[in-house]
C-alpha cells in the first residue's frame, strides 16, 4: 500500500473511494484520474487541477485531484467523522472533474455543481458542501497576517505573498501593516501585535496603486 506515515490513508484507498462514487453517482462515466496527497496544499482541503503536458500543447491535459495532508490530518484527529470529510472532499472535486470531462465546461460552483451536490447528499451518507468547510484548520496553519490600517480588515496567508508596498486593502484601499509572523508549528495568536517591517519604504513605492489587487 502506497502510504507514507503522514498521509491520512493510502492512495489505493482513495482510488477505491473514487471508483465507488463514480459508479454510484456518475454511472461510471468519469475517466480515470490521478488522486494524490499534497503536503503543500494548505489554503484548501482539495483541488481539481488540469495541466498541459510540457512536451506539446496538442497533448491532452493531465488531470488530477489533490487532497491536503495538513488539513485532512487535522480533521481526522479532531473528529471521529474525519474519514467522511475525506470522502466528501473527494466527492466535491469529482463534481469538478465531471464538469470538465463530461459536461466539457469550466469547473465552477454554479447550477450544475449545485444539482449534482444535492443528488449526492440525498441519501445522507455524504456531506458535500459548496465550499470546503475546514476554516479553523486553514487558520491553524496560517503563519502570516496583515491588517488594514484604515478599516482593520485582517488578511491571513500561509506564505508571505502580500507586499504592503504594492498591495492595498480590497475593501477600503487602505495601506496594510504586516503583523508579527508565527514560527512554524506554533498556534497563531490573535494577531494584535504589529510586526516592524524594517525594509525602506519610499513615497514612490506607496503610490503603486496600479499593482494593487483585491483579496
Amino acid at each position: 500500500m502506497s502510504r507514507s506515515p503522514d498521509q491520512p490513508c493510502s492512495t489505493e484507498t482513495l482510488a477505491a473511494i473514487w471508483a465507488d462514487l463514480n459508479s454510484r453517482f456518475f454511472d461510471g462515466t468519469l475517466p480515470f484520474i490521478d488522486i494524490v496527497w499534497s503536503t503543500r496544499l494548505t489554503a484548501s482541503v482539495g483541488l481539481f487541477v488540469t495541466t498541459v503536458q510540457r512536451w506539446g500543447m496538442n497533448q491532452p491535459r493531465h488531470r488530477e485531484i489533490r487532497l491536503s495532508v495538513p488539513l485532512l490530518s487535522r480533521a481526522l484527529a479532531k473528529t471521529p467523522f474525519g474519514e467522511n470529510e475525506i470522502t466528501s472532499t473527494l466527492a466535491h472535486e469529482m463534481i469538478h472533474q465531471w464538469q470538465y470531462d463530461i459536461l466539457k465546461r469550466r469547473p465552477n460552483h454554479g447550477p450544475d455543481f449545485l444539482r449534482k451536490m444535492t443528488e449526492m447528499n440525498r441519501d445522507g451518507m455524504l456531506a458535500v458542501t459548496m465550499y470546503h468547510s475546514l476554516g479553523e484548520e486553514v487558520i491553524a496553519l496560517t503563519r502570516f497576517a496583515w491588517r488594514c490600517r484604515q478599516c482593520g480588515r485582517l488578511y491571513r496567508r500561509q506564505r508571505r505573498t502580500i507586499e504592503p508596498r504594492r498591495h492595498h486593502c480590497g475593501v477600503c484601499r487602505g495601506s496594510l501593516q504586516e503583523l508579527r509572523p508565527v514560527t512554524k508549528g506554533q498556534v497563531p495568536p490573535n494577531w494584535s501585535e504589529p510586526f516592524a517591517d524594517r525594509r525602506p519604504r519610499s513615497p514612490a513605492c506607496l503610490q503603486l496603486t496600479q499593482l494593487s489587487f483585491t483579496f
